[in-house]
């Protein structure tokens, strides 16, 4: 099966299994999860979340999705199937006149608060 179609559309990287970052990736949290996904498209924009999952779709290969790789049960990765690894997509961007903070999928915890911090409202006193 010839994945090149996914590789010439994405913006992000597309590993298998042998290539340098691959090990790297595949990687979570609980140390106990050893799962080999046999592709995983390490996504930039919604418009390579989308190509990925068309591209998994169309050559029914499973899919599991990887936001922060902190799920304890293992789902951000699958085997033989397409690992969408969304840690890059990891901006947050705040619109404060809106009171709105916009977040990738990828985001962690610490990246909204580095991002929050310089914004938050002093306690009122009660």
């Amino acid at each position: 099966m010839s994945h090149d179609v996914l590789r010439s559309v994405l913006r992000g990287e597309l590993l298998e299994p042998g290539t340098s970052a691959y090990d790297a990736a595949r990687v979570v949290w609980n140390g106990l999860i050893d799962r080999r996904p046999a592709l995983i498209a390490r996504c930039r924009n919604a418009a390579d979340v989308i190509a990925a999952v068309n591209h998994a779709r169309t050559h029914r290969l499973t899919i599991a999705v990887r936001s922060g790789g902190h799920n304890v049960a293992g789902y951000a990765v699958c085997d033989d199937g397409l690992m969408i690894d969304m840690s890059p997509m990891n901006a947050v961007h705040i619109a404060p006149g809106l009171d709105r903070v916009l977040i990738e999928g990828g985001a962690t915890w610490g990246d909204v608060d580095a991002a929050t911090t310089p914004f938050r409202r002093p306690r009122r006193a009660d």
